[in-house]
């Protein structure tokens, strides 16, 4: 199991799609560096007002990426499906059709080898989602004061979920998100594990998860019910929303569930290995 785990990473890690999901995302976060943070950095007073409370310098947390407010995040929330998906999951499809995964099963138990290529595409998956925003974050607090005011200038509203967490340990708060969104995106890389036990061909496996968060960004935003309608992608991977720790439960759930049903299950019942 170590040996065929230690394999899939490193299939993973050199793979192109890696590499060109890194690119892209550090590419926007770069961007929002040049266009907001370093501008900010210049001079923080710049945004203080002493007769607007509401109106305080320039703080790290105000201005990262992750505050949500400029197109450069809306732009990455909305693109962490495909970038999650493009990694390595295909080369789970890549591998029956081309008959390599002959070779791996003939050598150690099928199950190893499902597990091993679960544990790269979620993982690199994860990783491909959180090196920009935290590449950003450190850009954010070493240039800027990373100052907290209870003053509405941030997107962490009383209702949000850690809020407390966030005005008293910002930074504990970031670190934390930054791992539950690891979580989410490693989970949403799977979906194309999911769904090449369904289909045979490679380009619909990879924009499968895509297409399912688009569909249910149109579909869950409609619910009454506050914790399905943040269920929706755009809204469960945006930091910046007053998002429900039960969507996230939910979520990391059914995925977990349908991966062990479809994948696990499925491969393990294919028979043209």
């Amino acid at each position: 199991m170590k040996i065929m785990i230690k394999t899939e990473l490193e299939r993973a890690f050199k793979s192109w799609g890696f590499w060109i999901a890194l690119i892209i995302g550090i590419g926007i976060s770069v961007s929002q560096i040049v266009t907001r943070i370093i501008p900010a950095a210049i001079n923080p007073i710049s945004f203080f007002e002493p007769d607007n409370a509401t109106v305080m310098p320039a703080s790290a947390f105000q201005m990262w990426l992750g505050n949500g407010v400029t197109f450069e995040y809306t732009l990455y929330v909305r693109l962490i499906p495909i970038l999650a998906a493009m990694p390595y999951a295909v080369t789970y499809l890549s591998d029956i059709k081309s008959g390599i995964i002959k070779n791996y099963i003939s050598r150690t138990a099928k199950i190893n080898y499902l597990v091993a290529k679960y544990m790269a595409v979620f993982i690199t998956g994860g990783i491909v989602i959180i090196l920009p925003l935290f590449l950003n974050y450190l850009t954010a607090i070493v240039v800027l004061p990373s100052f907290v005011w209870p003053t509405g200038v941030f997107s962490v509203f009383a209702s949000g979920m850690w809020s407390g967490l966030f005005y008293t340990n910002p930074h504990i708060y970031v670190i934390m998100y930054m791992i539950l969104l690891f979580i989410c995106g490693g989970l949403m890389s799977t979906v194309v594990l999911i769904v090449s036990n369904l289909v045979n061909n490679r380009f619909v496996a990879v924009l499968a998860p895509y297409i399912i968060a688009e569909f249910a960004n149109a579909v869950l935003r409609m619910a009454d019910t506050d914790w399905i309608r943040k269920l929706s992608p755009a809204v469960l991977f945006n930091m910046s929303n007053i998002n429900n720790i039960l969507s996230y439960i939910v979520y990391i759930t059914f995925l977990l569930i349908l991966g062990g049903l479809v994948y696990f299950l499925g491969g393990l019942k294919h028979e043209i290995y």
